[in-house]
């Protein structure tokens, strides 16, 4: 038997939208992130201040010398973007079919969901915000900058490069991505080094999945709408290198204290990274359209800036 409108809770449909954003973008998964405050509450007043901490190494002392203390940055990220995405279906969309149109609502909302986090992390990979670092071996305009300038092409040694660029800057090898456009990625997917040695079981699947394994110690990722911006088409680094603090609003109903809502809200989390967003949904009584809506509050910042590099056509 088909399913129908409404078989299935919206809460459920959400919570798997939320769980594919990090599938749908995977360098989500390499990025600093803050979903929660110290005592695990995701919900915070729009232009708040929040911290993410990126964490520092400590060094090595000889025996019965002073211990250093721990390098951990407090980042100070302002929540100044509220927002929401969602879907709105007609009388005459849900009326004409047996489809279940929410759940089918979950893909597209996870790639909206997925690509708005992305833009909004990718916007602060500029030269203004990842300044000159000791040892990279890139030149621009007579200054030394944190970037790598493609030479022969996208490729292994290309990606050896930035290893080298990125040890030479004392940046630490856990955890390191690459996420770059879909000409760098495509033409890594191009390179016999990377998807074409047997002796690399990791690579069995690259050619007929078109996901690459991980190489030179990055974890890859392609993203299509990387802004091309100062020419980047590229960004590499670790963890710790962009912060990204996202929160909830609170619900009205603390404000004035049994207010009815002609609707449903609440919160949905998924369970493995934490991300919470609000969830409104009602039924718009001047068309009968069924709207549901999605809402977040965020905030970007710069983590540690040594520990990102640019790469760029030019």
């Amino acid at each position: 038997m088909a399913n129908t409108l409404g078989t299935l809770a919206t809460a459920t449909i959400v919570q798997e939208a939320l769980a594919l954003i990090f599938t749908k973008r995977p360098v989500l998964n390499s990025i600093s992130m803050g979903f929660t405050d110290r005592n695990g509450s995701p919900i915070a007043a729009f232009n708040q201040s929040v911290i993410t901490r990126t964490l520092g190494i400590p060094t090595v002392q000889n025996f019965g010398g002073t211990i250093s203390a721990r390098g951990d940055v407090d980042v100070n990220v302002t929540l100044d973007q509220f927002k929401e995405v969602g879907y709105s279906y007609t009388p005459q969309e849900y009326s004409g079919t047996n489809r279940d149109l929410i759940r089918e609502a979950a893909d597209p909302l996870a790639i909206a969901l997925a690509n708005h986090m992305v833009d909004a992390i990718a916007s602060i990979w500029t030269i203004g915000n990842f300044p000159t670092r000791t040892g990279a071996d890139a030149v621009a305009n007579g200054s030394t900058v944190t970037k790598t300038v493609l030479g022969a092409g996208w490729s292994y040694p290309h990606l050896t490069d930035v290893r080298k660029t990125l040890n030479q800057s004392g940046v630490p090898d856990a955890g390191r991505f690459y996420v770059g456009n879909s000409n760098v990625y495509g033409s890594l997917l191009t390179d016999l080094r990377i998807v074409g040695f047997l002796n690399n079981q990791s690579n069995g699947d690259a050619i007929k999945t078109g996901k690459l394994p991980d190489v030179a110690g990055f974890g890859l990722a392609e993203y299509p709408g990387l802004p091309s911006t100062g020419n980047l088409c590229a960004f590499s680094g670790t963890k710790d290198s962009t912060v990204y603090a996202h929160r909830v609003p609170r619900d009205p109903r603390e404000v004035i204290p049994g207010l009815p809502i002609p609707g449903n809200m609440g919160y949905v989390t998924e369970p493995r990274t934490g991300l919470t967003v609000m969830v409104l949904e009602y039924i718009d009584l001047a068309t009968l359209n069924i709207v549901t809506k999605l809402i977040w509050m965020y905030g970007k910042a710069v983590g540690n800036a040594n520990n990102g590099q640019l790469i760029v056509t030019a």
